[in-house]
Parts: structure tokens; sequence; C-alpha cells
């Protein structure tokens, strides 16, 4: 089967929208010829390279207005691919899929979306007419696609005006992997860590995580003493990022800079360790002693983080937002706080710390195990390819 993809970032941007489809993509390309059209976000890529068996091409564009791209050169793309394709799957949201799902509806191909998040931009007017502008192409690919795939029906009804395309949505929890851990990697973490706490977060630094918050409830936190009822000094606090930052997440190096002046300013010890490998990641969770969530808008649809994480043994706090709160709600291996409520997410952290064991035993590991299996979702996607044509 030819396949054709369409997302305006992917590999190698880092984010839970591009590595989503990359996972189901590379497994599908076992069988299928994949092809994958996104865009040329950083020049010194190549224009087309081969991954994981996937014929990636990086069309050009004029200009970018946020992280949209406008690119009039996309629709001869478009046009050149569509007729070699038995299969269009969109990746959503995105605006500049519009055409490529007109063109795909007029040739009679199927389509499917795979439907991640809503966007939410901040308020001012230029922001308003963006999102306006993305959620309506994004509404018309949704109502030309034959079928949805959403991550959870807990997020996708939580929009009434998504209510509309319910009779073709399908849920199917997103591709997680059973990370394995660098034991070079875990043992250069123990020896900075020593007998530190830390408080993890996993993901790209941007404005839609609310890592503000939890650098809030982080100050000034007062940690149990083991064998003594009165608190101690929280100098053994750290917060450790793994994820990309700064210039390396489109138009979110403001909001980094902001995060490092909260920290400066709040004298909060904390390591930004940036992209790490599958491995690496794997030991960050091993080493961590809670994993942080605390998103406040819901462009956050999952946190696909919560579950890597769970299955290596962490505990996690998450925010209490539609499709955020369901790993935690099928594991019970953490504790859902309200979003932006520091005074939850200190109180979270705090019973973690002092009854790890009851959000973190074995029984509760092999549970998030099986409820995670990667292996139901490439069946999901081989069966739902297979019936679409």
């Amino acid at each position: 089967m030819k396949i054709l993809f369409f997302s305006p970032y992917f590999h190698p941007y880092t984010s839970g929208v591009t590595t989503y489809p990359l996972k189901v993509l590379t497994h599908l390309a076992k069988n299928n010829d994949v092809t994958v059209l996104t865009f040329l976000y950083e020049h010194e890529l190549s224009n087309q390279v081969t991954h994981n068996k996937l014929t990636i091409i990086r069309m050009p564009f004029l200009f970018k207005i946020s992280k949209g791209f406008i690119s009039p050169q996309s629709i001869f793309y478009f046009l050149n691919k569509i007729n070699k394709s038995d299969l269009v799957i969109l990746n959503q949201p995105n605006f500049e899929g519009l055409f490529l799902a007109i063109i795909a509806k007029i040739l009679n191909k199927k389509i499917i979306s795979i439907f991640h998040c809503q966007v939410f931009l901040s308020k001012n007017i230029i922001n308003n007419i963006i999102s306006f502008f993305l959620n309506l192409s994004m509404k018309i690919q949704l109502k030309l696609s034959n079928k949805i795939v959403t991550y959870t029906e807990d997020y996708f009804d939580s929009f009434d005006e998504l209510k509309q395309f319910r009779n073709k949505t399908i849920s199917t929890l997103p591709p997680i992997d059973k990370l394995k851990s660098d034991n070079n990697y875990l043992s250069k973490l123990k020896k900075i860590k020593k007998n530190n706490i830390w408080i993890g977060y996993s993901g790209r630094i941007a404005s839609e995580k609310g890592l503000e918050y939890l650098i809030e409830a982080i100050h000034n936190i007062v940690i149990p003493a083991p064998d003594e009822t009165r608190g101690q000094a929280p100098a053994g606090i750290r917060i450790v990022f793994a994820g990309p930052y700064g210039k390396d997440v489109a138009d979110e190096n403001n909001y980094y800079q902001k995060i490092k002046e909260l920290l400066a300013r709040d004298k909060i010890k904390h390591s930004f360790f940036g992209n790490l490998t599958s491995k690496q990641l794997g030991s960050f969770y091993k080493m961590i002693d809670v994993l942080v969530l605390s998103s406040v808008n819901q462009t956050e649809a999952f946190g696909m983080v919560q579950a890597e994480a769970m299955i290596a043994g962490t505990p996690v706090i998450a925010s209490n937002l539609p499709g955020v709160r369901m790993p935690i709600k099928l594991t019970k291996m953490g504790i859902i706080v309200e979003s932006k409520n520091t005074k939850q997410i200190k109180q979270a952290i705090l019973e973690i710390l002092s009854n790890r064991n009851k959000f973190s035993n074995n029984e509760l590991i092999k549970n998030a195990k099986n409820i995670f299996d990667i292996k139901k979702v490439y069946k999901f996607y081989e069966n739902l390819i297979n019936n679409e044509i």
C-alpha cells in the first residue's frame, strides 16, 4: 500500500505530535510504501532523506506565521504525490494540509486524520486570527476525513464543536515504548544525584506545559526528614528537565528564558539535560523520584511521557485536564491536581515522596505495561488502514 502522510513538523523535530506518527509510520513501513511530506523548518536539514524506511520530503516555504508555514509551493508537492498514493494520513492540528485534503477528496482518496490536540494560543489580536484560521482549516480537514483517530474519548468529547464528527471517530492510546536503560548514563546520573530528591519533567520547554507552577510549588517546599517529624531545608531538591529547550523549540525561546529567570529568582537547583536518546530517557525515568506534568491548557491532550515514566516504575503528578488525567486514572500510578494549583502540586509531591509504594509497586507497573502495550496500537493501525482501502 502506498501511504502519503502530511505533518507540518516531523523528525527530527521532537514533540508528542511528531514522535507518535514516527513510531506508527515506522511500523507500517515494514509492509507498506510510506512517504512523509513536511516542511524544511530548519535550513540545515536535507530536502529529502530516508529514515526508518520512510521517505521524508521537506517542502520549502515563503515565510512562517507563528508555528505555521505559508507555502504555495506545497500544492505542487501535494499534486505530485497524491496520484501515487492509496491512502492519505493527516497529522492534526495543521493549517497547511487543507489543500491536500481537498485534492485527496476530489480524487476520491481515503483520508485518515490523527487528531492530537486543539491549539490554544495566548490571547491577542494576531493570535486570535491565527487560531481562527487554524481551527477552521482543521475542522474542514476533519469533515473531509473518512476516519478520525484520537487518543481518548475523554479529550475529544470535551470539545462541543467536534461532536459533529463523533460517528467517524475511533480511539486508541498513543504508542508508548518500554524504554531500556543506558547503564553508563544511569551511573552518570547516580553520581550527579547522590542522595538528593529529583523532581522530573520530560518534554519540550513550552508555554502550555505550565512549568512556572511547578517552580512555584517547589519554592519553599519542606521535605520531611526520614527519621524525624519536623522538616528539613529543601537543599536536596532539584528539578531536572529532559527534552529540547530554547531555540530548539519553535517559538518557545522566550518562555524558556522566563523559566530560567524564575529558577534563578527562587534559587531552585535545576539541570537541563536536553534531548536524550531513548535509552538515556529510560535511565532518566529510573532516577527521578516523581514526574510532574503541570500542563495548563488543552493543547496538551495526553502526555505520553507519563506512560513512559509509569512503565519505568516512576509515579506521576498531572493536571486535571481532559486526556491528560487519563494515564493516572487508568493506572492509579500518581495524583491528579487542578491545573495551575501550586498548593495541590506541592501536596502531591509530598504525598508521593512519603508513600511511594502506594503509587509504584510491581502490580501497578505490570498493569501499566499491559495498558500501554505498543503492540496493541500497531495492530489497531494495521486493521485501520486495511479496512479503509
